[in-house]
């Protein structure tokens, strides 16, 4: 019996988490978002869980940031660990506003992100 409860929960525990990792993220309106919060959670609040460089908005178009936010997590740092989904309208309007195609593509990072 307690064998099936421990298998009913982990079960249970995989089909609530693991589906979250998969799904991409909802940029609708992103417009309306603060750059420079997204400026942080990019560089620094993705950087206190993920090892791995983060890159910087010119390395993307803003097509390709858009596949990359929608299309899932795969494609990110670190799969997208420590970036929080609340901020991610926010980090998707800073990533749009530096890309390389834009007005004013950011091909490094600043040194105020650390």
């Amino acid at each position: 019996m307690k064998r099936l409860f421990s298998i009913a929960l982990i079960a249970t525990f995989a089909l609530m988490t693991l589906p979250g990792l998969a799904l991409a993220w909802d940029l609708d309106g992103f417009e309306n978002a603060n750059k420079d919060r997204g400026q942080w959670a990019w560089f620094t609040g993705q950087a206190q869980k993920c090892d791995e460089p983060i890159p910087v908005p010119g390395q993307h178009t803003k097509a390709e940031w858009q596949q990359i936010l929608t299309s899932g997590h795969e494609k990110l740092a670190c799969g997208g660990e420590g970036i929080n989904p609340r901020a991610i309208k926010h980090i998707y309007l800073f990533l749009h506003e530096h890309a390389a195609d834009s007005d004013d593509p950011m091909n490094q990072k600043p040194e105020s992100c650390g």
